[in-house]
């Protein structure tokens, strides 16, 4: 679930709200697998969706996260790598667990 709010977040900075049924405790209440899957793919599907409506002009427009400057680009950017790092420690999680990953076998 904070993959998914993180990454509607990320993506609010860029101009689409963040989904009105994302409320302040959704990441401590969506717990069963069905549920946090299907909002990580609808989180993902909302970012695919907004990338392919941006025109290459508007992917250098200004924007301000935590007081900080960025671009639109940098900010589909941001997205990308927050969600890898997490993938990352899913993975290390896995292993010192002593889980394989399916395409490890």
């Amino acid at each position: 679930m904070h993959i998914s709010i993180a990454t509607y977040y990320l993506l609010s900075i860029t101009g689409p709200p963040m989904p009105s049924d994302i409320k302040q405790d959704t990441e401590k209440t969506v717990t069963s697998k069905p549920e946090v899957i299907a909002w990580l793919k609808r989180s993902l599907a909302t970012v695919k969706d907004a990338h392919a409506k941006v025109r290459p002009a508007d992917l250098q427009r200004k924007v301000t996260i935590f007081k900080h400057d960025a671009t639109v680009d940098g900010m589909y950017l941001r997205i990308l790598v927050h969600a890898n790092e997490h993938y990352g420690q899913m993975i290390a999680y896995a292993r010192v667990n002593g889980v394989t990953p399916p395409w490890s076998k």
